[in-house]
């Protein structure tokens, strides 16, 4: 499932270079609607983003994706529009390539950074993922182990930092 439609590409895009995108006449198509091009773009940018962001121990799971709302949701909206787009642009590389660059560059840029955590969604689960746990065994706990050094006490040396050597 798509997490955008063509209407979306519309808002954030110029719907002439649209229609010259996903027209093989030579002439620009006359409408977007249903169009299968950019249903196949948006589906192909929708399937990255299901791939990059739940590799990363599960950063983010499809439902939560699709669960998103409000400005979180307006931003994904805009990251698979970016990556659609590129997808669009490689059909004519030679006549957009250079003033589209940019988007797709930083919509890959953004697609990276959400998978290394350095960017999350409002999410509950990724905004603690990358905090770090505290915690070990006290000092009960790791007597109560009945490790063999415990059990025969004068096999081995004791415990302790190793002593600095002066000379």
């Amino acid at each position: 499932m798509a997490y955008a439609t063509y209407s979306d590409m519309e808002d954030r895009f110029d719907t002439n270079v649209l229609k010259d995108l996903v027209s093989d006449t030579g002439t620009a198509a006359t409408t977007l609607s249903g169009n299968a091009r950019i249903e196949a773009a948006l589906a192909d940018a929708s399937g990255l983003i299901n791939t990059a962001l739940s590799v990363p121990a599960s950063a983010y799971t499809i439902a939560e994706l699709e669960g998103l709302t409000g400005d979180d949701l307006a931003y994904l909206k805009r990251l698979i529009c970016g990556l659609a787009m590129g997808y669009l642009l490689g059909r004519r590389p030679e006549k957009y390539g250079a003033d589209f660059k940019e988007i797709t560059d930083r919509a890959h840029d953004v697609l990276l950074r959400l998978r290394k955590g350095e960017l999350v969604f409002n999410v509950e689960t990724s905004k603690t993922a990358g905090l770090p746990e505290t915690g070990g065994m006290t000092h009960t706990e790791y007597q109560d182990l009945n490790l063999w050094r415990d059990r025969v006490k004068h096999f081995y040396p004791t415990r302790g930092l190793p002593r600095s050597r002066q000379n």
